[in-house]
């Protein structure tokens, strides 16, 4: 008989978290509720919808590293995965070390694991008896030399919920071993689990996030699991990795890398960057006041998408750091005793992550798996979710920073989540002088418009060819006492805006705007004043001119000089409000060609456009107040789209115009 055939004897019925058999009813009814709570309790630790991906590749992780170093540049470790959306199965290979017959007999057993504390990602053991009990369907495949192991178990997320006591506690069942990927390896291990046949499993559908090809799979594990390894001061581990994809209609789709860590932000494809590191150098090298300084300062460094920086122990702990003010002495001994590294990323609008998202990964609407916000991290991964970075000003810097704070030997707690409160501490003191430190530098970033971003192309015709698509998808026309828009496509950033509201103002469309100033240095945008003389083309009357002034207005008029404020979209201005660029109290006019959602979290929009409620407005053409919430008024909005709208068909207008913007 061969040692797989003794080895599949072995295992079939076996009880990977069986105890002794007791002839006492009683103890052996309390052992299994015991057990029963140890397992549940680790089950309900687990909360995320990738911690079945990360738990997997963790392990797979650890032990083709640990044949690395055993066996040198003699070997070559490879993991495969496997997402197969239509039949809602994973599975996971590694050309590891394997397991021996005692190994894989106790490796789902809570609390047990093989690794020693100081090496692998994870030596708490409880990952394995999650992925067991904590879905239906196991197959556990493992490969040594001379023995080769397989089995399944079933119902192991049924029984660990169970509280009728009529599931009987899950064995396995014995198979024989079937990994082709590992026909021509000495050892390694397969992980297959499926998904969805149990009420509290995650995920339920493996097309949750809209990922359906091997590319979006490989790039949502790089920023959600262990596979996206966090190397800052170290060379990574890059083993080779194969990912296929099944998709929910059958198609297939494979990728190999050779490159395996964390996707950071400042890689996202086609943003302009630079390192902190490197824009310090430049202007050292400069000398004059700020302004002549900038003035001479290389392009490469200025109207930047996003600044980052590596911050290394040495460099936290020294005397002349931007951290150093903040460090006390249990903070630095913290520092000193897990080796902290920091990682920095400021992005010019918190906007990108939705293009990233959209543009980039092509996931569902709505899926953001990367923004701004501070990730712990140990052990060469990060642990947890995103937590706010605790900012007690220019809050809204927080959206735009993602800042990693990776600790060797972190020692988070049971299940990955949680960090011992004294380094979440310092996890916080750190996130906030990284924003604090980037916020000096704001001034080499593009100013956030509110527009998406126009990715580069290589190419001029292509810029061309995109803008007469645009043109004929988004298509912009405005008929007005036979004068035609010149501009024939919607706007798309904010210099759009400007052109569209002043070739409004030249039709006389709006009226009575005079312009001292437009700028794109200073704090805001433009001074204008207003002028009014004839009362028939300025106050209010419904159907002969909407677009008008409160009647009781005094005419003529001409004001002091009034602040406004471009933007493609409004949102973006709440943004600088809250990062305190701009105060709401020092602008009168607002002139964008949208409002998105954010605005509604502090004010409230009331429109001009309907009934009557034109008869509040004080500068001519505005479409809405903006009052803040619990306040008054503070200024009014001119949003192109409305007013284009309007303008075109005012009845069917003013019923959007209700509906949009009600109390």
């Amino acid at each position: 008989m061969s040692a797989t055939q003794i080895s599949k004897n072995t295992l079939e019925g076996y009880d990977p978290i069986g105890l002794e058999q007791s002839s006492d009813d009683t103890l052996a009814s309390i052992v299994e509720d015991a057990r029963r709570r140890d397992v549940l309790n680790i089950l309900k630790s687990y909360t995320g919808y990738y911690d079945l991906f990360a738990e997997a590749l963790q392990n797979s992780l650890d032990a083709v590293e640990a044949k690395k170093k055993r066996e040198g540049d003699n070997y070559t470790p490879r993991i495969w995965i496997e997402i197969d959306i239509k039949n809602s199965r994973v599975r996971f290979v590694d050309n590891g070390n394997g397991m021996t017959e005692q190994q894989f007999k106790l490796c789902l057993r809570p609390n047990v694991s093989f690794k020693k504390s100081t090496e692998g990602r994870g030596h708490k053991g409880v990952g394995a008896t999650f992925l067991a009990y904590g879905y239906s369907f196991l197959k556990l495949q493992s490969k040594q030399p001379d023995c080769e192991l397989a089995a399944i178990l079933r119902q192991g997320r049924q029984w660990a919920e169970d509280t009728s006591g009529t599931i009987p506690r899950p064995k396995f069942s014995a198979i024989n071993f079937d990994v082709p990927e590992l026909r021509n390896e000495t050892s390694g291990a397969c992980v297959e689990i499926v998904v969805g046949q149990s009420k509290g499993e995650r995920p339920k559908d493996l097309s949750w996030h809209g990922a359906h090809t091997a590319k979006q799979w490989f790039d949502v594990l790089r920023l959600k699991t262990p596979l996206g390894g966090v190397y800052l001061e170290t060379p990574p581990f890059c083993p080779s990795v194969t990912v296929t994809v099944i998709g929910p209609e059958g198609s297939k789709s494979e990728v190999l890398q050779t490159r395996a860590d964390f996707y950071y932000p400042h890689e996202i494809p086609n943003l302009k960057v630079q390192s902190l590191d490197e824009l310090q150098l430049a202007l050292s090298k400069l000398q004059g006041d700020p302004q002549t300084i900038f003035a001479k300062l290389s392009p490469e460094f200025k109207r930047l998408d996003a600044l980052y920086e590596v911050w290394t122990k040495q460099q936290l702990l020294h005397e002349t750091s931007p951290f150093s003010s903040a460090l006390n002495e249990e903070r630095r001994m913290l520092i000193e005793r897990h080796n902290v590294v920091v990682y920095g990323a400021f992005l010019r609008s918190s906007k990108l992550w939705w293009e990233f998202n959209d543009e980039e990964l092509k996931l569902k609407k709505g899926t953001k798996l990367i923004h701004g916000g501070l990730q712990m991290a140990s052990d060469y991964m990060i642990q947890g979710d995103l937590m706010l970075i605790p900012l007690t000003h220019a809050i809204g810097y927080q959206n735009n920073s993602h800042v990693i704070v990776h600790f060797t030997e972190g020692n988070p707690d049971l299940g990955r989540k949680v960090f011992q409160p004294e380094l979440k501490e310092l996890g916080e003191v750190l996130s906030v002088r990284v924003v604090n430190t980037f916020k000096k530098y704001l001034q080499h970033l593009k100013p956030d418009t509110g527009a998406s971003t126009i990715l580069p192309d290589k190419e001029l015709h292509e810029w061309k060819r995109r803008q007469e698509e645009h043109r004929n998808q988004h298509p912009l026309t405005l008929a007005y006492r036979g004068s035609v828009l010149s501009i024939v496509s919607q706007p798309e950033q904010e210099q759009d805006v400007i052109a569209l509201f002043h070739e409004l103002c030249g039709l006389g469309i709006l009226r009575g705007y005079s312009f001292l100033a437009t700028s794109q240095s200073d704090k805001y945008d433009s001074l204008f004043c207003l002028s009014f003389d004839k009362p028939e083309n300025i106050l209010f009357e419904k159907k002969k001119n909407s677009l008008g002034v409160n009647r009781e207005h005094p005419i003529p008029y001409s004001s002091e000089p009034k602040v406004l404020e471009y933007k493609f979209d409004l949102d973006s201005l709440v943004a600088d409000f809250d990062k305190e660029i701009k105060f709401p109290k020092q602008i009168e006019l607002v002139v964008c060609w949208r409002a998105g959602d954010a605005f509604r979290e502090k004010f409230f929009l009331k429109s001009l456009l309907v009934g009557d409620e034109g008869n509040d407005r004080k500068i001519f053409g505005s479409t809405h107040q903006a009052y803040i919430t619990g306040g008054g008024m503070q200024f009014e909005v001119v949003i192109l789209e409305d007013i284009i709208r309007f303008l075109v068909d005012p009845v069917s207008e003013e019923v959007r115009q209700r509906s949009l913007y009600r109390d």
